[in-house]
C-alpha cells in the first residue's frame, strides 16, 4: 500500500474517532443510560456498547490493513465482567485501550485528566464509567515522593479503590504514559495498591507492536511501509484476596517480568527488520 494512502487511511481513522467519540458521547450515550432497567442492566448495557465500538474500530484499523491484530483468548480464570479485577499493562501505542477494550468486556480505564474534562471526549469517558487520572501538573518531579505510590492522601488511588470496589474492571498503565521506543518507564505502583486495598485479582498484560508506530513523540503520520503488528499476550493471574502482599515488592516482580519480555520483543523486533544476509558462494 502507498505511503499517502496509509497516511490518508490514519487521518481518516483518528478523525473519525475523535467526531464519532464526540458524537456519542454528547447524542446517543445520553439515551442509552436514560433507558430503562435496573443500574446493574444499564451498566452491563453500556459496557457492551463499548466493547462493540472497540471492536469497530480496531476492526476498521485491520481490515484497512494499517495494523495487524487477533484477540487473544481471555484467560480461563478471568473473573466475569460483573467481577472486578485490575489489569496492569505497558504502553507502548496510542491504541492500546482500544486493543484492551475489545478484548476484556467491561473494561473500564485510568483516562488521562485533559481527556476526561475535554468537550469532545469527556462525555464519552464519563458514561463510560472511566476513572480521571493525576493532572499533569500534580505530577511529581524527579527525586521527588510520589503520592501515587500508596499514599492515602493521592485522590485518584482512592477512586480506582472505589471503582474497583463497585465491581468494575480497571485497566492501568503503571508507566503513566506511553513508552519510549526501546525502553520501559518505571513502573508507579498505585495500580498493585489499589488490588491489594480492594482485594481483587491482577491480570499482567504484555502488548508488543512491531515495527513500531503511533509510539510517544512518534507523529501520527510517520506511519510505517507495512501495517504495524500488535500482538496481546496475558500473564498469570495474581490474586491479592485473603493474602499478606508487599505491593512494592509485587510491583518490582512485576516490572522485571514486563522487562524481560521487553527486551525479547526487541530481539523478534530487530531480527525481523534486518536485512537478509546473502548466501556464501560455493568454496568461500
Amino acid at each position: 500500500m502507498p505511503k499517502l494512502l496509509r497516511i490518508i487511511l490514519t487521518a481518516t481513522a483518528f478523525g473519525g474517532f475523535f467526531l464519532t467519540g464526540g458524537l456519542l458521547g454528547r447524542l446517543l450515550l445520553p439515551i442509552v443510560a436514560a433507558l430503562p432497567g435496573s443500574p446493574e442492566r444499564k451498566r452491563a448495557r453500556l459496557a457492551g456498547f463499548f466493547l462493540w465500538a472497540n471492536r469497530v474500530f480496531v476492526g476498521f484499523m485491520c481490515r484497512v490493513r494499517l495494523i495487524y491484530f487477533q484477540r487473544p483468548p481471555p484467560p480461563p480464570d478471568l473473573p466475569p465482567p460483573s467481577q472486578a479485577y485490575i489489569v496492569v499493562a505497558n504502553h507502548p501505542s496510542l491504541i492500546d485501550t482500544l486493543l484492551l477494550g475489545a478484548t476484556l468486556p467491561g473494561l473500564t480505564m485510568v483516562a488521562k485528566a485533559s481527556w476526561y474534562r475535554s468537550r469532545l471526549l469527556g462525555p464519552l469517558l464519563r458514561h463510560g464509567g472511566h476513572v480521571p487520572g493525576p493532572e499533569r501538573r500534580a505530577l511529581p518531579e524527579a527525586g521527588t515522593s510520589d503520592m501515587s505510590e500508596g499514599s492515602s492522601e493521592n485522590p485518584v488511588l482512592a477512586r480506582m479503590v472505589a471503582q474497583l470496589r463497585a465491581g468494575r474492571p480497571l485497566l492501568v498503565f503503571p508507566e503513566g504514559t506511553r513508552s519510549p521506543e526501546r525502553a520501559l518507564r518505571r513502573f508507579r505502583r498505585g495500580a498493585i495498591e489499589a488490588a491489594i486495598q480492594a482485594g481483587v485479582p491482577i491480570l499482567p498484560a504484555f502488548i508488543a507492536v512491531a515495527p513500531p508506530m503511533l509510539m510517544k513523540h512518534q507523529p501520527w503520520h510517520e506511519v510505517p511501509e507495512r501495517g504495524g503488528r500488535f500482538t496481546l499476550e496475558f500473564f498469570p493471574i495474581i490474586p491479592t484476596a485473603g493474602r499478606d502482599l508487599d505491593a512494592r515488592a509485587l510491583n518490582q516482580e512485576l516490572r522485571e517480568r514486563f522487562e524481560a519480555r521487553h527486551r525479547q520483543m526487541l530481539r523478534e523486533r530487530d531480527g525481523a527488520a534486518a536485512p537478509a544476509r546473502p548466501a556464501a558462494l560455493p568454496g568461500a
